[in-house]
């Protein structure tokens, strides 16, 4: 009989307390502008002078979207770093929107070798619109005069850059405006675009928990697709420390935001993004959600991943994230927690599972000249067929016995290979209702009972999954709750 593990409490009680405080506290895409975004005119390089536009599309070649934003302040670096073969939107961050509808260009614009190098690729190259003050977002976005100046701006970048689309990242909006003001603005911006530019796209910044007003469904439905920003769980506002980007654990995690946050949109209206960030605090012991004295860095993943090397990286099973600790005295500890490419190389099966549009991350070039990130996305990108041939253990054999059941089944399952094993359960409309972490096990036969005593009567479905170093799989099995 396997035995099982249960998300811990502690983590619970770390996210939901964490979140309380990140509902009211700047995003990472704002604190990285203000941390980063002093930038010398001593980077800043010669550009050529024409702009090729886009030679092909590869997103429609592809069937999906890897979306990168690129901050200026990794500008021009970037440049020897990003594979444009693994890419099929950049975004160039950030072009600042003001209260009249006025667009002022980042630093160092134009960045015509970038432009020039992704539109040879078949990447297109997204504006990004930014603006992070409510106040001036509300009259942007309800006032005529300047939503009307807004566009007639988009359209002399989009002419004069062969810009192939705009992403609106406006954050930290009046409760009152993230409805139907925000809504009506998107699907006017995004008919004003398809109407004087088109094929170009139309796509919005969105958060990752509704915590009041927004109506998602109505947001995915006047733009393009939605970027999902999958982080910030926890960062400078925490108060113990969790992971930035929870896939699983807790009430509020990734799987809850796309399940459940955007459950009533469709998933070809969504793309994942995830964190090439961390976040570091000091705490007050070594354990897991151990309350925080002091507040860091958030991480880049290039040097976050250089010194967990030194320290010993950590599996947070709960969570399916990484940490390693960095011992300061007797009494006080420095916590690293990030995604490594085994993290997000699980959100990005997620995606794929879930039939999302896309993946993307914040920021492009956080991960410097390391090939982990790249590596996966090189397997999201993968024809499933040869997917499987290569990452996918040969067969994983699940069954239930009684089927139809009251109140409970014994499940029998095969593992083909090692690794660490989770059962989820989810009711027919796709809502998970229980998960069980069953830890690392060998390669063999395992039994485990299934009991859906408080449940009501119907068809769930139970989903297997095996993680190891080198692979993700799983193996799905309908059962019928009769009472």
């Amino acid at each position: 009989m396997m035995r099982t593990i249960f998300t811990s409490f502690l983590l619970t009680a770390a996210l939901s307390g964490n979140l309380l405080f990140a509902q009211n506290h700047i995003s990472v895409h704002q604190a990285d502008k203000i941390r980063y975004g002093k930038v010398s005119v001593e980077n800043m390089i010669e550009e050529p002078d024409g702009i090729i536009p886009l030679q092909f599309d590869k997103s429609a070649q592809t069937g999906k979207v890897v979306f990168g934003f690129l901050p200026y302040w990794e500008y021009p670096g970037a440049l020897s770093n990003i594979k444009y073969d693994l890419l099929t939107h950049i975004a160039a961050f950030d072009f600042q929107v003001d209260s009249l509808g006025n667009i002022t260009n980042p630093s160092g614009w134009p960045w015509t070798n970038l432009i020039n190098q992704a539109h040879t690729a078949g990447v297109k190259m997204i504006l990004t619109a930014v603006n992070f003050a409510p106040a001036s977002i509300h009259s942007l976005i309800t006032k005529d005069s300047a939503k009307n100046n807004f566009f007639a701006k988009l359209t002399n970048l989009i002419n004069t850059y062969s810009f192939d689309g705009v992403n609106v990242d406006f954050e930290a909006l009046y409760v009152a405006d993230r409805g139907t003001a925000i809504n009506n603005f998107m699907a006017s911006l995004t008919q004003y675009i398809h109407t004087n530019h088109p094929g170009k796209e139309v796509s919005f910044a969105g958060p990752a928990v509704n915590w009041s007003g927004w109506q998602l469904p109505g947001l995915a439905a006047a733009c393009d697709y939605i970027f999902i920003m999958g982080y910030d769980f926890a960062g400078s506002f925490s108060t113990v420390t969790a992971p930035p980007a929870p896939l699983t654990g807790g009430t509020y995690n990734i799987t809850n935001t796309v399940n459940v946050q955007y459950g009533g949109c469709p998933p070809e209206k969504l793309v994942l993004g995830v964190p090439y960030f961390g976040a570091e605090w000091v705490a007050n012991s070594n354990q897991v959600g151990a309350t925080i004295s002091s507040f860091v860095a958030s991480p880049r993943f290039a040097s976050a991943m250089a010194q967990s090397q030194n320290y010993g990286l950590q599996w947070h099973a709960a969570s399916q994230t990484a940490y390693y600790i960095i011992p300061v005295n007797n009494n006080q500890f420095n916590q690293v927690w990030f995604d490594d490419d085994r993290a997000t190389g699980l959100k990005y099966t997620f995606a794929k599972n879930k039939n999302l549009k896309g993946i993307g991350m914040w920021a492009l070039n956080y991960d410097r000249e390391r090939p982990e990130l790249w590596a996966e996305i090189t397997k999201y990108l993968a024809p499933q067929s040869v997917e499987t041939e290569i990452s996918l253990p040969e067969k994983l054999l699940l069954s239930a016995y009684p089927n139809p059941f009251n109140p409970a089944t014994t499940l029998e399952y095969q593992l083909p290979t090692a690794g660490n094993v989770t059962l989820t359960v989810y009711d027919i409309s796709g809502k998970e209702v229980l998960r069980k972490e069953a830890g690392f096990h060998p390669a063999g036969s395992f039994t485990e009972k299934l009991s859906l005593n408080s449940f009501p009567s119907g068809v769930y479905l139970v989903r297997l999954s095996l993680v190891n170093e080198t692979c993700e799989t799983a193996g799905n099995l309908k059962v019928l709750l009769m009472k």
